[in-house]
């Protein structure tokens, strides 16, 4: 593999990723879980399990469907989970652009309803993956029935991350965002699934995509500011307990404000409440996988109690 393939840090500066023409895209057959067409093109979704409400993973920047693996099997036994691919990776064949969040909630509303999975949906997102589920929220409140945070980029990032103006500079670019490469760690993958990690970590369209959606990130960041606040449903915030930025004056001000800003989205409804996985840098679904089941299943439990209390308050007390 090139150093292109594989990146040793954490953390990216991204301008413009330039990578090699290597690897071949033709898609492993068979897919894990199943091809549906949102209109001339096909998205790859992958569910297990049964039980209402169904629960929605959404990867980060460079994210795909199979970074759920373990988080899935976990939940399998307790209620249908479902991770998925965006336009571009690994199964699912490549979008229109803008790649921006609002583009990317509405292919993902598509794809769930053409796939015949009943609303409402628990929405699990992962880094870029949370300003997805945020935005899909307040697109279509009538169907979150909760909301997971892992590690999640906030939507006033671009604005509040120090940046650098040398970096800035030495790049060429006006609008350069700060932000955590998607994946770092083959070894937290299960063991049985590696060899498709690993084709899927070697196609061009998964770093074309990567470039879009990073390109376009600062307008995904606006899109989820000003589509308005998020509707009242339980939300659990997971936080990394690990520090990855460098241990220098510019890692402490990154360090600082990042961890204000998830104790702040922690307060972005009502019944939110925040967790720090102890262990784990940023891919804590990869790292501690059975923290963010643990939370993601109280978020179900939770959607679950409220609509029963709603459903009886709605039914007439026939003993009346």
């Amino acid at each position: 593999m090139t150093s292109c393939q594989w990146f040793a840090g954490l953390v990216l500066t991204f301008h413009v990723l330039n990578c090699p023409a290597e690897g071949v895209d033709n898609m492993l057959d068979p897919p894990p879980g199943k091809l549906v067409d949102i209109g001339g093109r096909r998205l790859h979704i992958n569910c297990q399990g049964e039980g209402a409400p169904t629960v929605v993973l959404d990867s980060g920047v460079g994210g795909f469907s199979l970074e759920w693996t373990s988080v899935q099997r976990l939940l399998a036994g307790k209620v249908r989970i479902c991770a998925y691919d965006r336009a571009g990776y690994a199964w699912s064949e490549p979008g229109p652009p803008p790649r921006a969040t609002s583009q990317l909630a509405r292919e993902l509303h598509t794809l769930l309803h053409n796939d015949g999975l009943a609303p409402p949906y628990v929405l699990a997102g992962h880094s870029f993956g949370g300003y997805n589920v945020m935005y899909f929220a307040k697109l279509y409140p009538a169907e979150t029935a909760g909301l997971v945070l892992v590690d999640s980029s906030h939507p006033e990032q671009t604005e509040r991350l120090p940046d650098l103006p040398a970096r800035r500079d030495k790049a060429g670019a006006s609008n350069i965002v700060t932000f955590f490469q998607g994946q770092s760690s083959f070894a937290w993958y299960p063991e049985d699934i590696r060899p498709m990690v690993m084709h899927i970590l070697s196609t061009i369209n998964l770093y074309r995509t990567q470039q879009w959606e990073s390109l376009n990130f600062a307008l995904s960041a606006q899109q989820v500011e000003r589509a308005g606040p998020l509707p009242d449903v339980p939300l659990v915030v997971i936080s990394r307990g690990k520090r990855v930025w460098p241990d220098d004056p510019y890692g402490d001000a990154l360090e600082l404000e990042w961890q204000k800003m998830q104790r702040e989205m922690a307060g972005f409804t009502s019944h939110g409440r925040q967790v720090i996985a102890k262990q784990s840098g940023h891919l804590i679904h990869l790292e501690q996988p059975d923290l963010v089941a643990e939370s993601i299943l109280s978020v179900v439990n939770e959607a679950r109690a409220l609509a029963s209390r709603t459903q009886q308050q709605q039914t007439p007390d026939e003993n009346k």
